[in-house]
């Protein structure tokens, strides 16, 4: 019993470092090559503060895989290739959960690039496919900053008790407006009785 805690053990061990050394399949045919988000900040353009992936690239086989981690939810999103001979049409696929089903796909345009903006969670995994060996590109991933939205509290009350946004004064006028119909109802029933 002893030794068969040990073998589950190892075994799990050993299936952990493989599923995290390879994000989305156990496939060894599949070696994708991790590409590291750094902070990027550039001066005349504060928009597109957030972190950033330049690689350029010479594919020699066929198919290339890319991952990259820490994506937010919360955050835009962009990957773009633009290719060095702009004849020669490459293909991209974006990848969630597994190697399988494409989430975004795409084909390099005339002018030999192509984009696509998002919003994603955790890692994001990219399949280049190119028709011709060897080819050169630049495959550019970019993560905006965080959106900080400061959003009013729905409990928030302003310093004579009543809540913020004149809540009071619609109060006031529904309660108005209501005895007055309700006053209305009691005059037209007592008439009423008296005919």
């Amino acid at each position: 019993m002893k030794y068969i805690h040990h073998l589950f053990t190892l075994t799990v061990l050993l299936f952990g470092a493989s599923a995290m050394a390879q994000p989305f399949s156990l496939d060894p045919n599949i070696n994708p090559v991790e590409l590291t988000l750094v902070n990027f900040n550039p001066a005349k353009q504060p928009l597109a503060k957030g972190h950033i992936s330049v690689t350029d690239v010479t594919q020699v086989k066929d198919t290339q895989y890319y991952f990259l981690k820490g994506f937010s939810i919360y955050s835009p999103a962009y990957v773009g290739i633009t290719a060095k001979d702009k004849k020669q049409g490459i293909s991209i696929d974006l990848f969630k959960e597994n190697w399988l089903a494409a989430s975004r796909s795409g084909v390099t345009d005339g002018e030999g690039h192509w984009e696509d903006k998002f919003k994603t969670e955790g890692d994001l995994g990219i399949r280049v496919i190119i028709k011709d060996k060897p080819s050169s590109y630049a495959l550019v991933v970019w993560e905006g900053k965080e959106a900080d939205i400061n959003m009013p509290s729905a409990f928030a009350y302003s310093a004579g008790g009543g809540s913020t946004g004149g809540g009071n004064k619609k109060i006031l006028l529904y309660a108005a407006i209501a005895a007055v119909v309700l006053l209305l109802v009691i005059v037209f029933f007592i008439k009423r009785k008296k005919k």
